[in-house]
């Protein structure tokens, strides 16, 4: 069984990063906390965040990700716990990949839904 720490994060899809972030920070009082690289934004509303991933990543709506919210778990080893999933038979949909500030991977669902797998390099969780 895989070993989940906690929720990191919840994503929207969005259409366009520029709009979207103005309505949540300014329109909805949530606590912007930065941009990365043009296409992912986050706003520290604790215990999680709030992440909004316009395109290329997000691409909102289209099939397989339709601006639908996607959650993260927190796992110790985002390598080891795809590993394990994959053994598993769940389906990989985004092989580990690594950020400045953490490495993520995402799985499907028995439906499909798309679920992030989520290490922070601090070693925090939620």
């Amino acid at each position: 069984m895989l070993e989940t720490r906690a929720i990191d994060y919840v994503v929207y899809g969005v259409s366009d990063l520029e709009r979207a972030i103005p309505f949540y920070r300014d329109v909805l009082g949530l606590p912007f906390d930065y941009v990365y690289e043009g296409w992912w934004a986050e706003f520290r509303v604790a215990p999680v965040s709030l992440a909004l991933c316009g395109p290329p990543a997000g691409q909102a709506p289209r099939p397989g990700y339709a601006g639908g919210a996607t959650v993260a778990l927190a796992v110790p080893d985002v390598a080891a716990a795809v590993a394990e999933l994959r053994r598993a038979g769940v389906p990989v949909l985004l092989e580990p990949v690594e950020s400045p500030v953490c490495w993520t991977a995402a799985v499907a669902d028995p439906d499909g839904n798309r679920i992030n797998l989520h290490q922070r390099k601090d070693g925090t969780a939620g």
